[in-house]
């Protein structure tokens, strides 16, 4: 007997058909549990599969996943936590590869009412290669473009007002100057940059073990330094990289 031979009182009946099947010595006999389990199961894995997300919306959640996993790598907050919840980072400008985070809310310090504030980074691929930066620019800034100028050197912009070549290796820049100033500011290069002159190589190597392609600089340079706000709940300013 087929199961659409039985009658639907019986079909749809975990324990009529169980004692069913018991009554006419059946194959597959099953207590009235047992089939419910099976049935549940079985709707379960004849469910159609989700649909996947648009491209643009997968691409878009890792992004927001690589910015967030590097901001958090150098310290600093990926949200603010205060009296009237959590609000988290959002990416809300994009530009030449890089990223801007912003997110704005209200912090309450100890006993004191509850402030707002805001939080900025900018975001993006390291120019030699080795791997993705962040840093953090002041909370008004939501754009690439106004992080970028806040990040900038003022003897950085002059020199490319002048014309004047500009290469960059993390947090500092080599600029175009004369022979008779070349290798200014070599002394005062980071720990993790070194200023080889008879190669005419710039070598990067930061802390954190990542390696950086070295730079070759065929030109007379001279270097300058990028500063940005250190990472964490500060006003200082410290080398961005």
């Amino acid at each position: 007997m087929t199961r659409s031979a039985l009658p639907a009182g019986i079909v749809h009946a975990p324990a009529a058909l169980a004692a069913h099947l018991s009554a006419h010595g059946l194959p597959g006999q099953r207590s009235a549990t047992a089939i419910t389990l099976l049935r549940r199961r079985r709707a379960r894995r004849n469910q159609p599969s989700p649909e996947p997300a648009p491209l643009a919306e997968r691409a878009g959640a890792r992004r927001h996943a690589a910015v967030m996993r590097e901001i958090r790598r150098r310290g600093g907050e990926t949200a603010i936590e205060g009296r009237y919840g959590t609000v988290h980072l959002a990416l809300v400008d994009r530009s030449g590869g890089m990223v801007l985070a912003h997110t704005e809310g209200w912090r309450a310090y100890g006993k004191s009412p509850a402030r707002r504030m805001s939080l900025s980074y900018l975001w993006g691929p390291d120019d030699a290669g080795s791997g993705p930066w962040a840093v953090r620019v002041p909370g008004t800034v939501t754009t690439v473009d106004g992080a970028l100028e806040w990040l900038t050197p003022a003897e950085v912009t002059r020199a490319l007002a002048r014309g004047r070549r500009v290469r960059r290796q993390g947090d500092v820049y080599a600029v175009e100057t004369t022979r008779a100033h070349d290798g200014t500011g070599a002394g005062w290069l980071p720990p993790s940059h070194e200023w080889r002159p008879g190669t005419r190589f710039l070598v990067h190597r930061p802390d954190d073990g990542r390696r950086h392609r070295p730079v070759r600089l065929p030109w007379p340079v001279r270097f300058v330094q990028q500063t940005a706000y250190e990472m964490g709940r500060t006003g200082s300013r410290a080398n961005a990289d």
